[in-house]
């Protein structure tokens, strides 16, 4: 049995929080000063070697940065559940379609 309808709302502040959260995550490693080893050993691990250089802490740009993840995270997970549910419903269809004995094909 499948997952059903899925709450856009529901979801869109679930992944904006994650996206956020994540993003809160990083902004606190570049305002202690640690972000620049972190992205280093992230590329190292990844065997990619860049000059990435992570510029001082921004409380303007910490703001924009947070607030635009919040914005596209909840738009990503409203976006989501919008085409699970879309999906969701073409499934249902053809299944009851298919008990009925009328094939679903297009």
């Amino acid at each position: 049995m499948g997952i059903g309808h899925v709450d856009p709302n529901r979801l869109g502040i679930v992944s904006a929080v994650m996206l956020t959260g994540w993003h809160a995550v990083w902004l606190g490693l570049v305002a202690t000063g640690q972000a620049q080893r972190v992205a280093d050993f992230v590329l190292r691990m990844h065997a990619m070697k860049s000059e990435v250089v992570v510029e001082p802490f921004d409380p303007g740009m910490a703001a924009l940065l947070l607030v635009a993840t919040a914005v596209l995270g909840y738009a990503g997970g409203a976006a989501t559940a919008a085409l699970w549910n879309c999906l969701g419903s073409v499934g249902v269809a053809g299944r009851a379609a298919g008990k009925a004995g009328v094939s679903a094909r297009v």
